[in-house]
């Protein structure tokens, strides 16, 4: 803008200042204005270390009632709690800026400042932080006791203080192990809002004694920097028990050891523990402790005052007991002492074959006087009585104390025998046995060995036999088993014994329901077999049955193709050989030619012939000699053709040249028809006039066969004159022929 303008603009606006003025009426001198208000120019707020000069002046800004900054206004500075302001006042620029340093007092925590101006004031905040770690002091867990390998009961801690002694948050601590052993958990920590840092534990090593723990603070220039933590590791209570002494050893029976059975307790890290009640008995072997109660000592040992074995060779046992630490197992063999008697072990009043060793070779054992085996005492075997051998005779008891002879060979007589059994200075003893006759060798029939009876039936003859030794003395007591070994049937008493005889006999032998060959086999263990035959024959005549020729067909006066035929069996259905069968015609006026019949080896019987009659049933009768016979006689029927039957014709009339068929039927006595095949037949004309043909043959007749029912049908054509005329048809063999009348026109 040019300066003329900005003087004229000037000069209007103090003009129109004038003129207000003047028309108020009044003229007013301007006086100086009171400070209206004090404010903060920087933060409120300010942090910074203790006892430290905050780097930064305290501002504040004065203005007047109308808000205008207030020149060369006087403020004051006050610290009300910790700390100096310096100046302690000012007076405000042009800007109406005041301001001063503030040094913050040396206790942590909270410093107020106010600035104050024509009775305003503004208020500031100072938050004083501890400085860096200076010091540090041990605070809890010194001079601890706790068993070792166990955490003490309270966690070692330290406090940093800075040179105001005011707590430092956020130090490093490290907590380590000096001596002991032993280890921490959580060993770096930092302090807390109190200064304040703890090891998460100290666990202390296995070993009793002192132990130390070093806190040491990671920054430079802290005074009394490590603090260091003892503790003293104590044993702890009983946790394992060993032996202190041998546990085996070996003294007389009846005796003392010589080494006295000591354990030794330790806590779980192996520390000998003290005043632990221990307690030593006897647990096998019998014997006896005296001072089996004890309390272990500073070494954690504790020994029985002493064990006396028991009278038993073998193992003995004493077990010691630590309450809470286990038990100890200390073992001592007793020793036998001298022999001072031989007693039977085994092998005495045995049974054996003549010149033959016993079963069980006599034993003895050497005991001492309270019953326990000996070795190496010198036994003799020697002959007593009966004669007989021995085999190694001289021998030596073994850890057992037993001696065995080699073998003992029977005398050669049957009877009584005796073996000595001595040692020096020891009663002897004597062995008895009885020589029996040899071991069997042979098994012979003692009954017949080939007989006969009727299928199913007991033989007359139980089978038996002997039982004997090398030199044919009957030998008892050998087992027998009877076997059915062919023919089927059943025993019974088997198996059998033999008895003083040598003997042994089946109680019954029925033989197989069917005709021929029956086997028992007698066996015993080591023994050839013997076999038992008997033959079984059929019974007496208990069934007959027809066989053959029953309900044929045939013509009168002819024989029946099949002659009637009947088999003889048993009660087991065997057939019978021999039976007289006697055949009789008792309807039909018909005949039989031998009637006689013996059955054959099939039990068969046939006979002779039959001629069938003229009646219209033929019956024929078979009778079998004997009592009781099922089905006794048999009946045989057969049916006889003795007649043409004409069954239909055509009558007529009809044209010469035409067909006509006449059927007609083989029939009995009362006409019922008879099938037989391959009767001939012939049809002729009879009467009437015989001019013509039949069928075309150029012949008054034809012939034809019966089919399988005996019937024949004729187709008849006839040439010739007119008329009536008679055709008659005759058979082979047939008494009487039939006629048929046809009328021709």
């Amino acid at each position: 803008m040019p300066i003329l303008v900005r003087t004229r603009i000037a000069l209007f606006l103090a003009a129109a200042a004038l003129a207000a003025l003047t028309a108020c009426g009044e003229t007013t001198v301007n006086a100086p204005l009171a400070a209206g208000s004090v404010a903060a120019t920087n933060a409120i707020t300010l942090t910074g270390p203790v006892g430290s000069t905050l780097p930064d002046p305290v501002r504040v800004t004065v203005r007047s009632t109308d808000n205008q900054p207030l020149a060369g206004a006087t403020v004051t500075f006050s610290v009300t709690s910790g700390g100096v302001a310096d100046p302690s006042s000012a007076v405000t620029d042009a800007n109406g800026v005041a301001f001063t340093k503030w040094t913050l007092g040396r206790t942590a925590g909270s410093n107020v400042l106010t600035a104050t101006s024509g009775g305003v004031s503004a208020t500031f905040t100072a938050v004083a932080g501890a400085s860096k770690a200076a010091a540090v002091a041990g605070v809890t867990g010194d001079n601890q006791s706790a068993v070792a390998g166990t955490a003490v009961a309270t966690a070692p801690s330290v406090k940093v203080t800075d040179a105001f002694n005011n707590p430092v948050e956020g130090v490093a601590v490290t907590f380590t192990v000096l001596s002991g052993g032993g280890r921490v958990t959580s060993g770096v920590a930092r302090t807390n809002a109190a200064g304040a840092a703890s090891v998460g534990s100290w666990i202390l090593g296995n070993s009793t004694g002192v132990q130390t723990l070093a806190a040491r603070v990671e920054d430079g220039g802290v005074t009394a920097n490590p603090i260091i933590f003892t503790a003293s590791a104590t044993a702890g209570g009983p946790a394992t028990a060993s032996a202190a002494s041998a546990t085996s050893q070996t003294a007389p029976v009846g005796a003392f050891v010589t080494t006295l059975p000591s354990v030794r307790v330790n806590d779980v890290n192996g520390n000998p523990v003290a005043a632990v009640p221990v307690a030593f008995a006897i647990t096998s072997g019998g014997g006896t402790v005296t001072g089996g109660s004890q309390l272990t000592n500073a070494q954690g040992v504790a020994t029985v005052g002493s064990w006396l074995l028991g009278t038993t060779a073998g193992a003995n046992t004493v077990t010691a007991v630590a309450i809470g630490a286990g038990s100890v197992v200390f073992t001592a063999s007793g020793s036998a002492v001298a022999a001072s008697q031989l007693v039977a072990s085994a092998g005495t009043n045995q049974r054996a074959q003549v010149s033959k060793a016993v079963a069980i070779a006599p034993t003895v054992i050497a005991r001492d006087i309270f019953n326990n085996p000996v070795a190496g005492v010198v036994v003799t075997f020697t002959i007593g009585t009966g004669g007989g051998t021995v085999v190694s005779g001289r021998q030596v008891s073994d850890a057992t104390g037993t001696a065995t002879v080699g073998a003992w060979f029977l005398g050669d007589s049957p009877g009584a025998n005796s073996l000595v059994a001595s040692a020096p200075g020891l009663t002897s003893v004597t062995f008895t046995a009885t020589g029996d006759p040899g071991r069997p060798v042979s098994l012979v029939a003692n009954s017949s060995i080939a007989q006969s009876a009727a299928a199913g039936a007991i033989v007359g003859d139980s089978p038996s036999v002997v039982v004997r030794d090398q030199v044919g003395n009957p030998v008892s007591g050998v087992v027998v088993t009877f076997t059915v070994s062919a023919g089927g049937g059943t025993v019974t008493g088997s198996p059998a014994t033999t008895n003083s005889a040598g003997v042994a006999t089946l109680t019954s032998w029925t033989l197989g329901t069917t005709v021929g060959t029956n086997t028992v086999t007698a066996t015993a263990t080591g023994l050839t077999s013997v076999a038992f035959n008997a033959t079984g024959t059929a019974g007496a005549a208990a069934t007959v049955v027809i066989v053959a020729g029953q309900n044929q067909v045939g013509l009168q006066g002819t024989n029946v193709v099949t002659r009637p035929s009947v088999r003889v069996a048993d009660v087991n259905g065997n057939a019978v050989a021999g039976a007289t069968v006697t055949f009789a015609v008792i309807n039909g006026s018909g005949s039989a030619t031998g009637l006689t019949q013996t059955t054959d080896a099939s039990g068969s019987a046939t006979v002779g012939s039959w001629t069938l009659g003229i009646g219209s049933q033929n019956q024929l009768t078979a009778a079998v000699s004997g009592l009781n016979i099922t089905g006794n006689p048999v009946t045989f029927t057969a049916q006889s053709a003795t007649q043409i039957r004409l069954v239909s014709n055509t009558p007529g009339p009809i044209a010469p040249g035409g067909t006509v068929n006449v059927s007609v039927q083989l029939a009995d006595a009362a006409g019922a028809a008879v099938p037989i095949a391959g009767i001939s037949m012939t049809i002729a004309i009879t009467t009437g006039g015989t001019a013509g043909t039949l069928n075309g043959t150029g012949n008054s007749f034809y012939s034809l066969s019966t089919d399988a029912n005996g019937a024949i049908t004729f187709p008849t054509v006839v040439t010739g004159a007119a008329g009536t005329r008679g055709f008659t048809i005759t058979g082979s063999g047939l008494a009487s022929a039939v006629t048929a009348i046809i009328t021709f026109n």
